[in-house]
């Protein structure tokens, strides 16, 4: 038997995950770490830390998996697509890591979008702006502001090149990494050149671009060392984090949309390469699957109102030391589609789509005497539902079905609302580590375990299927015509809070 290990080098931690070569989960290890913010708007992480977490999290894996460390053919990482590291010429860290979450570029976020046409823009890079978060930014930055570590840097590292450099000494990334990096042109998958030139950087800092799921050699006798495994092991490109997951849950051609209900919520569709015609909020990444973009969405409020309301209004659900969320799922059923009246726009810290507008915040409406706790805990789940079916109509994405992943998918409940609201079947998986199985996938399909991603597939389970329920779908079509009005209601409230 042959295996898989990979890793998926989130925010704050480091899991590790080994699966055999049909792609059964055999073994897991979480590593944590705390990140650093020395300033307003900067979070940073010591590289070494990330490193030292893989050692450990990879050494446990292997522990409780028991394996032969050489029946493992290949090690494949995912992370975050932004977290930036400048390594000078022979590979040394100039500078903490930059993790995704930092804004320190804002200024020159704001001096690029001055300069660049949007629509262009946006048709080579998929990104409808560049603001404090996105690489190129934070290029221009280290050059404005800390010139002496620029002028030393050899090349600028995300977070799997760094690992990669670690684990065999080479510098390389993928397109379906560098997506979100604002010097990508996902149309070509090389270099924007013209972004680079124009803030005088030199396309020499960036690493080579290879194929996801390329083999880029074998471990070196340190990196071998220091985890526990032979040389042998291959190394692997992979992907970041967001098209790993849609890898692992399928998503990888047109009739599927995965939905991510976890603290916010995501959703995605796989569709062609195509030249846009006209600028949009939503977001384009390069699929790991040739000739393949990813079309994503992510709504900043989902999961993380339900965790709220439990711990604000629902103490005594978690004094007793059972599942408070199952208990309020309980409490939610009760209730009748349309929760009793009350209903509830769900932007509790922001929208993002389909407009933004960051003063926008939650609402509870319609609330009468008859209400409930159960009643808020289900207007919750409607909202988030509605919230995705809106995303869905202006993505322009009629799929055949939906595939929910994160903790939202752990609720028949939830599952069947979604169902009702959207008229669409919702799946739920086997194996809902989506992302590690992804990058399992990708390691699997470049050292010849499976031809090509299609024959992956082959071994991913569904767990559940939720159909709509026809009564259900007839309340919900009231329920979303009135949602849709909400912001138009709210938005001069929203403004005025901001102005005061």
């Amino acid at each position: 038997m042959k295996y898989l290990l990979t890793l998926d080098v989130g925010t704050t931690a480091v899991k590790a995950g080994l699966f055999s070569q049909a792609l059964d989960a055999v073994a897991f290890s979480i590593c944590e770490y705390e990140l650093l913010t020395p300033a307003p708007d900067q979070v940073e992480l010591d590289p070494s830390t990330y490193w030292a977490g893989v050692c450990t999290a990879v050494r446990d894996t292997l522990a409780q998996s028991g394996v032969n460390p050489a029946d493992i053919v290949a090690l494949t990482c995912t992370t975050q697509g932004e977290t930036l590291i400048p390594v000078d010429i022979i590979g040394n860290p100039l500078h903490n890591a930059v993790v995704w979450l930092d804004s320190r570029a804002k200024k020159e976020a704001k001096w690029i979008g001055r300069q660049v046409d949007r629509l262009l823009l946006y048709q080579c890079t998929g990104l409808p702006e560049i603001n404090g978060y996105t690489p190129i930014a934070k290029l221009l930055w280290f050059k404005n502001n800390l010139p002496e570590v620029y002028r030393t840097t050899d090349k600028f590292l995300l977070l799997e090149d760094y690992l990669i450099y670690r684990l065999t000494g080479q510098q390389v990334s993928n397109p379906a990494l560098m997506c979100t990096t604002g010097y990508l042109n996902i149309q070509t998958d090389g270099l924007y050149h013209d972004i680079l030139n124009l803030c005088g950087l030199s396309a020499g800092l960036i690493p080579d671009i290879w194929p996801s799921g390329a083999v880029v050699g074998g471990l070196t006798a340190k990196a071998s060392s220091e985890l526990g495994l032979p040389q042998t092991v291959q190394v692997t490109t992979g992907a970041m984090d967001q098209v790993a997951s849609a890898i692992g849950s399928g998503n990888i051609s047109d009739d599927i949309v995965t939905e991510t209900t976890g603290t916010c919520q995501g959703i995605a569709a796989t569709v062609n390469k195509e030249m846009f015609t006209e600028w949009s909020p939503v977001t384009y990444y390069s699929h790991a699957v040739p000739g393949k973009l990813l079309k994503i969405v992510i709504n900043q409020t989902a999961g993380i109102a339900y965790k709220w309301f439990r711990n604000e209004f629902c103490p005594d659900l978690v004094s007793d030391g059972s599942d408070a969320f199952e208990r309020m799922n309980m409490l939610a059923a009760k209730e009748p589609p349309l929760s009793r009246g009350v209903s509830m726009f769900p932007h509790m810290t922001g929208m993002q789509f389909p407009v933004v507008d960051e003063g926008a915040r939650g609402v509870f409406f319609g609330v009468g005497l008859d209400a409930t706790r159960g009643s808020f805990i289900r207007a919750i789940m409607e909202g988030v539902g509605y919230m995705l079916r809106e995303s869905l109509e202006k993505m322009r994405l009629s799929p055949a079905r939906i595939i929910s992943l994160g903790g939202g998918a752990k609720s028949a409940l939830w599952c069947n609302i979604k169902a009702s609201i959207c008229n669409t079947s919702v799946q739920t998986l086997d194996n809902q580590e989506t992302t590690s199985l992804g990058a399992a996938m990708l390691g699997g399909l470049a050292v010849g375990l499976f031809p090509d991603l299609n024959s992956a597939m082959g071994h991913l389970a569904a767990k559940d299927d939720f159909l709509p329920a026809a009564q259900d779908v007839k309340a919900y079509e009231t329920g979303y015509a009135e949602y849709l009005k909400m912001y138009r209601q709210f938005a001069p409230l929203f403004q005025s809070r901001k102005e005061r």
